[in-house]
């Protein structure tokens, strides 16, 4: 029970932390807000400000801005249509970079204190496409298709979405063999030549993962002063907000299904479970892992609430620059219709996603 609480709870800061970029820039751009809610639900206790309600309600999944003439403009002088449209833009935008925001200071927090894990090689599997790429035992991976590695759980996770791909591998190996150890390639003194190679991945089906063919030996080290922390806290989130949008590509091109798709109730089941299994190392080991998952989800939110969908903050970002090019904001009765139109899809494939989590929390308990 404490597992699925410290989901829920996670998952709603999230969302409620993303509520708050909204609320804290309205305030700023002297928009009205009439509520600001922790939790959805009934309310359990609220007071009223000066002009805002403030509410914590019953449910832990996340929060609400209510801002004045958010839809429809009632002439009111604070109302959101009434503002400059560059200050609603900020105050939409809000939102997704707080999820940034959020998901960066995740970052720094588990990196600060675990260290980073270069994606060097301590190995190469027989038989797989990194040996017949010519990669060697020590070879430290650089970048694949362009994209930049500065962990190894970066590795592991392009190799994933880019099932069957031809991936162009840039790598590091050491001129005078120093390399071999994942030790050195902390030092500052390594000499290392830059190679290039191509491969595809296979399908492993023990691990049932792609797998281009390399084993790895963890090695944590601290980074290198503060930007160099920063540094890899921010591409945390970057990776994180690629990976995002990339997994669309896999849902297009087959390689995904519906039944994969998954929503709060399969990601709250997933969470607790994830806590189950490293309770055991201790508490600590949980809120990293919290603050682990919580950097996937912060990006994830983040990037996909920028997205040109209607209804979502993006959407009405769109919107929002087309006024501001033209000068005059698009006719709001058929913006409406737009977001609508957007919401019920929306609606729809949130009802999709939540059939599938049902079902298969309903086939994991049957087993």
């Amino acid at each position: 029970m404490l597992n699925i609480l410290a989901a829920i709870l996670l998952f709603g800061f999230i969302v409620m932390f993303h509520e708050l970029g909204h609320f804290l820039l309205a305030k700023l751009n002297r928009v009205g807000v009439m509520e600001f809610s922790i939790g959805m639900g009934p309310r359990l206790f609220s007071f009223q400000g000066k002009k805002t309600r403030y509410s914590l309600k019953a449910l832990p999944l996340g929060g609400s801005c209510a801002m004045v003439d958010e839809d429809t403009d009632s002439g009111a002088a604070d109302g959101f249509l009434r503002k400059p449209v560059w200050a609603k833009i900020s105050v939409i935008a809000a939102g997704p970079i707080f999820n940034f925001i959020l998901a960066f200071l995740f970052g720094v927090a588990i990196v600060g204190y675990r260290g980073y894990d270069l994606p060097v090689a301590t190995g190469i599997l027989e038989g797989y496409p990194a040996e017949a790429a010519g990669l060697k035992d020590g070879d430290l991976i650089l970048s694949i298709n362009g994209q930049r590695l500065m962990d190894y759980r970066d590795l592991g996770m392009f190799l994933q979405l880019h099932p069957e791909t031809r991936l162009k591998i840039r790598y590091g190996r050491s001129k005078d063999g120093q390399g071999a150890d994942p030790e050195a390639w902390y030092a500052d003194d390594v000499d290392y030549e830059v190679g290039t190679t191509e491969l595809v991945t296979i399908f492993n089906e023990e691990s049932q993962s792609y797998m281009m063919g390399i084993e790895h030996l963890p090695q944590y080290h601290p980074p290198k002063g503060f930007f160099h922390l920063c540094q890899l806290g921010w591409h945390e989130v970057m990776f994180q907000g690629r990976a995002a949008i990339e997994s669309f590509g896999l849902l297009f091109r087959g390689y995904l299904g519906t039944e994969d798709l998954g929503g709060p109730v399969r990601i709250v089941a997933d969470i607790g479970q994830v806590v189950e299994e490293v309770r055991p190392a201790g508490w600590l080991s949980v809120l990293l892992t919290l603050m682990n998952i919580g950097v996937v989800l912060s990006a994830s939110l983040g990037t996909m609430n920028l997205l040109p969908i209607p209804a979502l903050d993006g959407g009405r970002l769109a919107f929002l620059l087309i006024e501001a090019v033209r000068g005059k904001a698009i006719d709001q009765e058929k913006e409406g219709m737009v977001h609508m139109v957007g919401l019920m899809l929306l609606m729809g494939l949130m009802l999709l996603i939540m059939f599938n989590d049902i079902r298969n929390l309903m086939v994991g308990w049957l087993r």
